[in-house]
């Protein structure tokens, strides 16, 4: 259980200095399709950050009866 704590605490903190990495080597260097690439890469991870916490939280929630809206094309039952 500590490993995984460990891990939480390093994501949490690497997400902080990320804003620090795009300003000190992203922005200085002034080339916009480094920034698009970086943007582009962001949105994806975002996106599946919160594919997999919207299914973990159903997941959880379904547990205890709560049903949360299916997404997607097999959402139609």
């Amino acid at each position: 259980m500590n490993a995984l704590l460990d891990f939480v605490v390093r994501v949490v903190g690497d997400v902080g200095r990320l804003g620090g990495v795009f300003v000190e080597q992203v922005l200085t260097n002034g080339d916009p399709i480094s920034i698009a690439v970086f943007v582009v890469g962001q949105l994806f991870m975002v996106g599946a950050i919160a594919a997999l916490g919207y299914a973990a939280l159903g997941a959880l929630l379904s547990e205890i009866g709560v049903d949360l809206p299916a997404l997607g094309a097999g959402a139609a039952e």
